[in-house]
């Protein structure tokens, strides 16, 4: 039994460097250029992993060097990959060029998955997701995925999910089955209006679908959340952080909060952990190289706790 699946999108993210983003038609020196893991779901359960939890990965994987690579980082991360892979050889994850600006730390991605297919719902993926305590969701392959997150629910285990957009009603359906709803203030401006309150869409959230939990994040203004059976609507402070790169910094925060789900923290903890370890990460390159360890975080927060009344520098970051 696993702490926690996903069966979303792993990406093979070369990770490209330049001082300042050139305008439109401009050039630019490339300062860096490397290869990392990434995607939403991977690098959720790979920042889970690092903070001690066990993770299983089902998602699209072939037998060709991009798969390879993933699949090398995944493992060296301690992620669990299907004993028998289900994939055709060809299947290739998601490709993604990611331009990091050094100045400010912003990234810009570009993707593609021209040899990505939906997953593969086998015995062995059904059977893992079934037994684990976590599932991660993300907005890809809904239509797919859709029942299997129904049966997750059906056995009351948690489903955290990870949406930046909704552009299908499948994708809506998916929503619907998550308990455990984090997004980003960018989602909800969206899907409420530019003038929505948070706190009062914290709450109209929770009750859309009797979910356990919703968490609101805004960058530098801090993430509201609340929980079933409570309407309060709690405020976690941005760590202030000097940003290296912002690549995966919401995934890690995904993956923290479903890490420390798994271990019984309380919501108000698991929102600390999560925002603390999104701001760390942001202070490294690489999304899944970024993420910190279980002792890394624990040290940040205890002399970011010991500091917080002091004059603190430093810019935020976009969780």
């Amino acid at each position: 039994m696993f702490d926690i699946t996903g069966f979303g999108v792993a990406t093979l993210d070369v990770i490209t460097e330049v001082e300042k983003f050139p305008s439109s038609g401009g050039k630019a020196k490339i300062l860096s250029r490397e290869n990392h893991g990434g995607g939403l779901t991977a690098t959720a359960l790979v920042a889970a992993s690092k903070l001690g939890a066990s993770c299983w990965y089902g998602g699209p994987l072939g037998e060709n060097e991009i798969s390879r690579q993933v699949r090398r980082i995944l493992q060296g991360y301690g992620v669990n990959l299907p004993v028998h892979s289900p994939y055709p050889p060809e299947t290739e994850p998601i490709a993604a060029t990611v331009y990091v600006e050094h100045q400010t730390g912003e990234r810009t991605v570009l993707w593609s998955e021209f040899l990505t297919p939906p997953p593969i719902l086998n015995e062995e993926a059904v059977k893992t997701a079934l037994s684990a305590k976590c599932l991660f969701a993300d907005q890809f392959y809904a239509e797919t995925l859709i029942p299997l997150y129904r049966q997750v629910r059906e056995k009351r285990i948690p489903i955290v999910g990870d949406f930046e957009s909704l552009g299908s009603p499948a994708m809506e359906e998916a929503l619907a089955l998550v308990d455990h709803l984090i997004v980003p203030a960018a989602f909800v401006r969206k899907r409420f209006g530019q003038d929505a309150d948070l706190p009062d869409v914290v709450v109209r959230l929770l009750h859309e679908h009797d979910r356990s939990a919703v968490v609101v994040t805004d960058g530098v203004k801090g993430a509201w959340f609340a929980e079933k059976g409570d309407d309060t609507v709690r405020h976690q402070k941005a760590f202030p952080v000097t940003v290296c790169d912002t690549t995966g910094c919401g995934d890690v925060f995904h993956g923290a909060y479903a890490a420390t789900l798994t271990s019984g923290m309380s919501l108000a903890d698991r929102v600390r952990y999560a925002a603390g370890a999104a701001a760390l990460k942001a202070t490294r390159k690489g999304g899944q190289t970024g993420a910190p360890t279980r002792n890394e975080l624990e040290e940040f927060l205890i002399n970011s706790k010991c500091k917080r009344k002091g004059n603190e520098t430093g810019k935020s970051v976009e969780i």
